[in-house]
């Protein structure tokens, strides 16, 4: 049989993705073209690690310099020289992921995305030291500077090299701006934490569609960073509510898709969540230890049918999640970062 038939007969099957099956049949093209050349893959491979492996140690040790020698001769610079010293590990760092020759594939691309999150640490640091020594702002606003450039700087670098490291900081990033951006309305302590819980839901929404990938580990850090909004809001009786909401929604969801991963941080969600919520509505009553009772017994029974269901069942993609289109992903997105939009604004304003 044809290679191309047998993986369609797979992916019907749900033995693999339609993502995975378009990585093995380009691999197998090259594996059919070119046989000779991957039998001489071995010793390329190993010169691939020790430049991997050297790179991770001159990126350590030009952090660790930067580090020593701020440490010692910090109070004696001024802020141009500070500025200097952390703007200067940033574009080193920068300079070195681009040096990265693009021939040494997974290799490079994995040696590449660590010296930029290295960057982009730096980059914060130049920002903060920017916003409270040079320009002397508030903290609040040293927050929106760090957190939008971080933003800005990473999304670039995912434009260029469409990694999932440069995607998770830009991801975080995000998160911060929106609640840095929620903070400079002057509103309650809950309010930034439901913007970032805004901004976790849209991941998890560009995920579904495919705009953002791979789909089921962007769907599982939006997901997570959804949890993350949703318990700083706690405290108050709405953000329990959201907190709660999110629990039902990832499970539902993670049990509608079939998703394993997904549930697995539905399920570390709700161990977080629910906890904290019983004991605000039920504070030394025998209801709380019942709650987390049953809700365990779901999350175990939600895990058992995801593992004898996952591979049964109409075509879907990744992992039993439902197919979506980008169109139908970005539309979705747009209508829930306007509608978290206008609730904060309407609770700012009123």
């Amino acid at each position: 049989m044809p290679l191309n038939s047998l993986l369609e007969t797979w992916v019907a099957d749900q033995l693999i993705t339609s993502e995975q099956a378009d990585r093995i049949l380009v691999r197998g093209d090259v594996l059919v073209r070119t046989p000779a050349a991957r039998r001489e893959r071995p010793h390329e491979e190993r010169s691939s690690l020790v430049t991997e492996a050297l790179g991770y140690l001159g990126g350590v040790i030009i952090l660790v310099a930067a580090i020593l020698i701020a440490s010692l001769y910090w109070d004696r610079v001024g802020t141009t020289a500070r500025l200097l010293i952390a703007g200067g590990v940033a574009v080193l760092l920068l300079a070195a992921g681009f040096a990265v020759p693009e021939r040494i594939g997974e290799v490079g691309t994995r040696l590449r995305s660590v010296l930029w999150l290295v960057s982009t640490g730096a980059l914060a640091g130049f920002l903060g030291l920017l916003g409270t020594d040079a320009l002397d702002l508030a903290g609040e606003h040293v927050f929106l500077l760090v957190s939008s450039g971080v933003t800005a700087y990473a999304a670039g670098l995912w434009l260029i090299s469409r990694t999932l490291v440069q995607q998770l900081v830009m991801m975080a990033g995000t998160m911060l701006t929106a609640a840095a951006l929620t903070n400079e309305l002057g509103v309650g302590d809950a309010l930034p934490g439901f913007a970032v819980w805004g901004v976790g839901l849209i991941w998890m929404v560009l995920g579904w569609g495919g705009v953002l990938r791979p789909r089921q580990l962007v769907m599982a850090f939006g997901a997570a960073g959804a949890f993350a909004g949703a318990m700083t809001t706690i405290p108050t009786y709405a953000g329990i509510a959201l907190a709660l909401v999110t629990s039902v929604a990832v499970v539902a969801t993670a049990v509608l898709c079939r998703d394993l991963l997904l549930l697995a941080v539905g399920a570390l969600g709700t161990l977080f969540a629910l906890p904290s919520a019983v004991i605000e509505l039920f504070p030394g009553d025998l209801v709380a230890p019942i709650v987390m009772l049953v809700v365990g017994a779901l999350l175990l029974g939600a895990g058992l049918f995801i593992a004898r269901r996952r591979h049964t069942g109409p075509r879907t993609t990744a992992r039993g999640l439902p197919a979506g289109t980008p169109a139908a992903a970005i539309k979705a997105a747009t209508v829930a970062g306007v509608v978290v939009a206008a609730v904060i604004v309407t609770l700012a304003v009123t």
